[in-house]
């Protein structure tokens, strides 16, 4: 099994060896006020991406900006995506 389906074993809770189904819906990814939020199939929050937009706040805290989370929030949504490809 290779590291990315451990870490998609992991993320989902599954804890045995057997072939895991990924297709389905993609993953979706959700803005709040402070983070992206990466939801699973059921719904679950599977990420949380924080991001900072006032400049000053965001240097004292080495945040991300608003589009730096996004692009990652939407990077981790595609990851079931690219694990299909690499089983293909």
């Amino acid at each position: 099994m290779g590291v990315l389906a451990k870490f998609f074993d992991l993320l989902w809770g599954w804890a045995d060896d057997r072939p895991k189904d990924w297709s389905g819906p993609p993953l979706s990814v959700e803005e709040q006020p402070a983070c992206f939020v990466v939801r699973g199939h059921n719904g679950r929050a599977l990420a949380y991406v924080y991001f900072e937009e006032e400049l000053s706040r965001r240097l004292a805290a080495k945040s991300l900006t608003k589009a730096e989370a996004r692009q990652i929030a939407a990077n981790i949504a595609k990851l079931p995506e690219l694990l299909q490809q690499t089983r293909g």
